[in-house]
């Protein structure tokens, strides 16, 4: 039968249970900066869906339908305005026929239905945005906001576990100094279960003779950098994730607002063009009524060229009904809206806002890369403790002193 192997002393306890809160902690920090770098991928992912349906849908309604449906809408309101005068001479029946021809050939190429139409103002573009947009609820409804924020919730818990970590961490390090008094230590009675008190997972300067604490306090504080700075690696690894997911979200914003905005303002752009050029098609043919080569054929384009000046106010009301910017009532979201407003300074924010997170991306790696080499300094020195404190060799504690401070310098730097 074998003899008690005893039990572990209450010192030994302590360090049982805060190294096993440490390491749970730090193994929980881990888990939940993992959880919150998915959320942040996650909004990344959907921040791009997003805004690439936006890009889409923007391109299809001002690039291709728009451009056509506003033709559609000139040729009808020329056709309206030459109504009277198509049986007034060759050139007006002439003219009025093309308008009219072009407007009904053209009117099922548009992809609008005729109750999108409003005489005298044209296709309600805003609206078939809208439109668009109730068609794909799916894509519209993804809030990458709300993916970001779920990531700041793991990271915030993410942040208390290392907390925790730390604060266990700090109370190895007060323990491991607090010298137990020798009235409380109890004399070993005979026929008792044995205690064992040599057994040290921590370095313990408490328990160690007086000629050895410092030896062995240097070692503790070796032990400490190596519990501590994994969780300062885990920190910065999730606060680059983090500052990677808004730079990349930037990214994509900054060339979604380019490509809606400058597709809105090139089709805004095109109906201005169009109120200009039917101006000065009625000037010309107020000129060339002025040539005519006889006074029927001169009161003809005369009377055309007024149908025509007339036309231009209808033209210019076209382009701005058509041209104008959604409204809260047109069924387009916010998003789509301040994308549609965007102008150069806009993207400049966007851009500055961008490279700001880049470099916080660029130092919180910089930072997980010191941290790492400072824990390989970290372990190198805990080697050169250890064997010094086995060996007695006090000289050889110059090489784990130094390795400590090549540490801790590393992570003061990191730090900053």
């Amino acid at each position: 039968m074998t003899s008690d192997p005893g039990r572990f002393s209450p010192r030994i306890r302590v360090q049982i249970a805060l190294i096993t809160v440490v390491t749970a902690a730090t193994l929980l920090a881990t888990w939940q900066f993992s959880q919150a770098g998915g959320a942040y991928q996650d909004a990344v992912r959907q921040e791009i869906k997003r805004q690439a349906a936006v890009q889409e849908d923007v391109r299809q309604v001002y690039g291709v339908e728009g451009p056509q449906a506003f033709r559609v809408a000139v040729a009808r309101a020329e056709t309206d305005a030459l109504t009277p005068l198509k049986n007034d001479g060759r050139l007006a029946a002439s003219q009025y026929t093309i308008a009219s021809e072009t407007g009904f050939v053209l009117r099922n190429s548009t992809g609008f239905t005729e109750s999108s139409f409003r005489p005298g103002l044209g296709y309600d573009l805003p609206r078939r945005l809208g439109d668009r947009q109730a068609a794909s609820p799916g894509l519209y409804d993804l809030d990458p906001d709300a993916a970001l924020g779920s990531g700041d919730g793991w990271a915030a818990w993410a942040l208390g576990s290392v907390l925790v970590a730390v604060a266990a961490v700090v109370a190895a390090l007060v323990a491991a100094n607090v010298l137990r008094p020798v009235a409380w230590r109890r004399p070993p009675v005979p026929g008792a279960r044995r205690v064992l008190r040599r057994l040290e997972l921590i370095p313990q300067p408490a328990t160690a003779r007086p000629a050895s604490r410092p030896a062995v306090g240097l070692h503790l504080l070796i032990v400490a950098l190596l519990f501590l700075l994994p969780l300062g690696q885990v920190y910065a690894a999730g606060s680059e994730q983090r500052a990677q997911a808004e730079a990349a979200r930037r990214a994509v914003q900054v060339r979604t607002d380019i490509a809606v905005s400058g597709q809105w303002q090139a089709f805004r752009l095109l109906t201005r063009q169009e109120v200009i050029a039917t101006a000065l098609r009625a000037e010309a043919r107020e000129l060339a009524s002025l040539d005519a080569p006889d006074p029927v054929t001169a009161g003809q384009e005369a009377r055309l060229a007024d149908a025509e000046r007339g036309l231009v106010a209808t033209v210019g009301d076209i382009s701005a009904y058509m041209a104008r910017l959604p409204a809260g009532d047109d069924g387009v979201d916010a998003v789509v809206v301040s994308a549609l407003r965007a102008d150069p300074s806009d993207e400049q924010a966007l851009t500055v806002d961008q490279n700001h997170q880049v470099d916080l991306a660029q130092r919180s790696g910089d930072r997980g890369l010191l941290l790492a080499v400072a824990t390989a300094f970290a372990v190198v020195g805990e080697v050169l403790a250890a064997s010094a404190l086995v060996a007695g060799r006090r000289r050889w504690l110059l090489w784990p002193l130094t390795a400590a401070a090549v540490s801790l310098v590393l992570t003061a730097t990191a730090g900053w």
